[in-house]
């Protein structure tokens, strides 16, 4: 079971819809593989890691999570973080205070845009469904105002026919 390289408690594995995580509840500190990074952030911030973390040879004090080598300092420019990471376990440590800069980072991520545009894809589809929809329930009244006027006359033209009419057309 992994343990947090601060407290040395053991970490809570948390799941989510992009991957999983594993979570400090002492000092809310998180591990993330660099595959949960680039369904979170995007590519370009996974591969931005990957780089560092084959370059770098600034050793932390701090041991990894599931290994217990170990971790490597990485210091980014753009955003300007300074993380910890584990070359072997592909992992990244997010202390408090980094991972709460993180959302702010989200909106660069490639998955998120995808997202909203796949979102507003779909409204788009259900605004164009409704409006279908709409249009075919105006023609069925329409059609049914129609029918409704068609026997109306019919029932007229029975009640104005003279009775004789009947016979000699027969």
């Amino acid at each position: 079971m992994p343990t947090c390289p601060i407290c040395a408690r053991p970490l809570e594995t948390t799941r989510q819809r992009e991957g999983v995580y594993y979570h400090c509840p002492l000092c809310d500190g998180r591990a993330v593989t660099v595959s949960q990074i680039r369904h979170v952030l995007g590519e370009r911030m996974a591969m931005k890691l990957l780089r560092l973390m084959k370059l770098s040879r600034r050793e932390s004090a701090r041991h990894c999570p599931f290994c217990d080598k170990p971790m490597l300092l990485l210091n980014m420019q753009d955003p300007p973080l300074e993380l910890e990471a584990c070359r072997a376990c592909n992992a990244v440590w997010f202390d408090a205070p980094t991972y709460a800069s993180l959302p702010q980072l989200a909106f660069e991520s490639s998955s998120t845009m995808a997202m909203q545009a796949t979102e507003l894809i779909a409204l788009e589809r259900l605004k164009e469904f409704k409006e279908r929809q709409e249009r075919e329930r105006q023609k069925a009244k329409k059609k049914k105002r129609l029918h409704r006027i068609s026997e109306s006359d019919e029932h007229r033209r029975q009640a104005n026919a003279q009775p004789g009419d009947t016979q000699r057309s027969v």
